[in-house]
């Protein structure tokens, strides 16, 4: 009888179980294990199905090894960016046509300028000889902003053409100024006079004398 022969070398790689034919009672004999991390990982059983389409995809990945048991799939990230996606879309929209119509609505409610009176200041001494008077006028409003229309007349008989103050928000004084110029010698006991023409028509004045011996 010849001898038996020896089983054909294995690759250290190889994780294949082999049977010796010379022993009756059949001995099962594994190659040299694999050091951990030097190769792919080796799993005995059955294994798990290519998925399929009625195949649990997410079973499948764990069994793999390229979805962890405790992380969330692909299927529900992706569907609930869209979702994300939709109420950034709707959101914007949603505020400005809120938005517009509110402002359009309280920009209509909303109080308007209204002159609550005027005053008039100058030094009372009057300017040098040839020199230039200035006159302040005051008007006090009620908060909302607008344009005051106003005109200055002056006791030697002048007029100004019709002018206009824009007054901001939140303000309730606002400063207009004439600049009176006089020359030669003698005196005149002279008379400005802020006439506001709108939104509310008022008047004031202030008085000085211009000398120049």
């Amino acid at each position: 009888m010849a001898a038996p022969q020896d089983p054909p070398p294995v690759s250290p790689e190889e994780s294949t179980v082999r049977l010796t034919t010379s022993d009756p009672a059949t001995t099962l004999h594994l190659t040299e294990p694999v050091a951990p991390g030097a190769g792919e990982t080796h799993r005995f059983g059955p294994g798990v199905p290519t998925p399929t389409d009625t195949t649990d995809d997410r079973v499948a990945s764990v069994w793999h090894g390229t979805v962890s048991p405790g992380a969330r799939s692909g299927n529900v990230a992706q569907g609930r960016r869209p979702r994300r996606r939709v109420l950034g879309g709707w959101l914007l929209p949603a505020v400005v046509l809120i938005a517009v119509p509110a402002y359009l609505a309280w920009q209509r409610h909303a109080p308007a300028l209204t002159v609550t009176g005027a005053t008039v200041r100058t030094d009372s001494a009057g300017p040098a000889c040839d020199g230039t008077a200035t006159v302040t006028g005051t008007l006090f409003t009620n908060g909302p902003a607008g344009t005051v229309s106003y005109r200055w007349k002056r006791s030697d008989g002048t007029v100004s053409g019709m002018l206009e103050q824009q007054v901001a928000r939140g303000s309730h004084r606002t400063d207009v100024v004439l600049r009176w110029t006089f020359d030669g010698h003698g005196t005149l006991r002279a008379t400005a006079t802020l006439e506001v023409l709108a939104p509310d028509p008022t008047a004031a004045s202030a008085t000085f004398t211009y000398a120049c011996p």
